[in-house]
């Protein structure tokens, strides 16, 4: 009855040091779990930032590319109806000075005043 005594007395002991270990490991691990959350949260907040950065980006290229295309097709109907284009040059030097940021359109600008004749195209 003794050696029964003791080795429950042992059993209890093991179980109750297990369990003790236990509970600071499972503090641990949802700490990690709470910084692995912030982490995430940082990055997916920065993710977002970017992503409207590029949204503007893109909504201002819009915009700028609408405005030269009406400009363009109001360039083309007074040349069909055979207006004077000089009006229109003065837009387009206009467009391209804001445009200047953008190469790319700032050349297709330059060009479509060089194709009209008009001193915008010279370089």
């Amino acid at each position: 009855m003794a050696k029964m005594s003791f080795v429950l007395l042992v059993v209890a002991l093991i179980t109750f040091l297990h369990v003790s270990e236990a509970q600071p490991s499972k503090d641990r691990d949802e700490k990690v779990i709470e910084n692995d959350l912030h982490e995430a949260k940082d990055l997916i907040e920065e993710d977002l930032k970017e992503k409207e950065k590029t949204i503007k980006s893109l909504e201002s290229e819009v915009n700028l590319l609408t405005k030269s295309e009406k400009m363009l097709s109001d360039i083309g109907e007074a040349y069909k109806k055979g207006k004077s284009l000089e009006p229109y040059g003065k837009k387009l030097k206009k467009f391209n000075r804001k445009v200047k940021q953008g190469k790319r359109y700032g050349s297709v600008v330059q060009n479509i005043l060089k194709d009209l004749g008009l001193n915008g195209g010279r370089n």
